[in-house]
């Protein structure tokens, strides 16, 4: 029986790449169909390697049909919050342009081709807004609060309407701050880390101390997502909810004890544009957790310490002077 054929948009991405990883250890046949950018990391020589941009919608289509995509996991997108402030009409090209064009193929080959492909889309905890106190569940409104965020909280919007208005079988997942091998070190946790391993002192943003994040590994993400596709319910949203909550101050400190750099540190300087006080996903009520059975395997030091084993082996002599 040949391996069932999976498409990953992306997949040259930080998240994106542990999929891609993920899936070709359970066996499936992957076509990565990515572009390279800024925070692009190829690798995986495995899978099949097509260049493309998700809001070309035939040479897409074009890649469905060659290589007879029985799914797609759309994970391809512009996710650097910092970056939106900037460049807020990049993020609503990529995130839902991209999207829907993505979209539009697999109405094509639903009602042209007669073949169902299914859709996991990937979005963000972010959709929330501030959650000040209690976590947030599948089922609660929307607030997003960044040009990041309504440019995801939109994409769901449309993989929504599409579901209900084509009868496309797609589901939406959302996920937390994720880190590990391959992570782009312009985030949180890979300038910490970086200036640790490379002696240099830093500062952190002043402002950002107390904002909390849910921490997740990127491979306990990729199985979440591959748990999801093939268990979870059509037209459902489904949360990847993490089990430790950091703040950027508590972040800064497990990292600098577990490397034994606590001295590197200089304190906060500096302000970011914008910064969303906490974000957090009901891990109890979650239906990953409560009906498909999944939950995250690797603790958070073993995750950074895998993070550190590879930028060791990756790392660029760069400095890092904020975060």
């Amino acid at each position: 029986m040949s391996a069932e054929t999976v498409t990953v948009t992306g997949g040259n991405g930080f998240i994106g790449s542990h999929l891609v990883e993920y899936l070709l250890e359970k066996g499936y046949r992957v076509v990565n169909y990515s572009r390279h950018t800024y925070a692009s990391n190829p690798n995986n020589e495995q899978a099949i390697n097509v260049e493309g941009d998700i809001t070309d919608i035939f040479r897409f289509t074009e890649m469905l049909e060659r290589y007879n995509v029985a799914k797609i996991f759309s994970m391809a997108a512009e996710t650097h919050v910092d970056r939106s402030f900037q460049y807020p009409t990049a993020f609503l090209h990529t995130n839902l342009i991209g999207t829907v064009a993505i979209l539009e193929a697999v109405r094509y080959m639903k009602q042209m081709r007669g073949k169902s492909v299914r859709l996991l889309q990937m979005s963000t905890d972010e959709v929330f807004g501030e959650v000040k106190v209690g976590f947030a569940k599948e089922g609660d409104a929307v607030a997003p609060l960044n040009p990041y965020s309504a440019s995801k909280t939109s994409a769901e919007h449309f993989v929504m309407a599409y579901h209900h208005s084509y009868g496309l079988d797609t589901v939406i997942c959302r996920s937390m701050n994720n880190f590990g091998e391959r992570q782009n070190l312009e985030k949180i946790v890979g300038k910490i880390v970086l200036n640790c391993l490379n002696d240099r002192e830093y500062t952190l943003y002043k402002g950002s101390s107390t904002s909390v994040r849910g921490w997740i590994y990127a491979k306990d993400t990729a199985s979440a997502l591959h748990t999801v596709m093939e268990k979870g319910r059509s037209g459902e949203v489904y949360h990847i909810p993490a089990k430790i909550y950091l703040s950027v101050e508590e972040l800064n400190a497990r990292i600098t004890k577990l490397l034994g750099k606590e001295h590197l540190f200089k304190g906060w300087q500096g302000r970011r544009l914008k910064d969303d006080e906490r974000y957090a996903l009901d891990y109890e009520s979650a239906k990953i957790v409560r009906e498909l059975g999944w939950e995250p395997t690797t603790s958070f030091e073993d995750g950074i310490l895998r993070m550190v084993s590879w930028i060791k082996q990756n790392r660029q002599n760069t400095v890092v002077n904020n975060g």
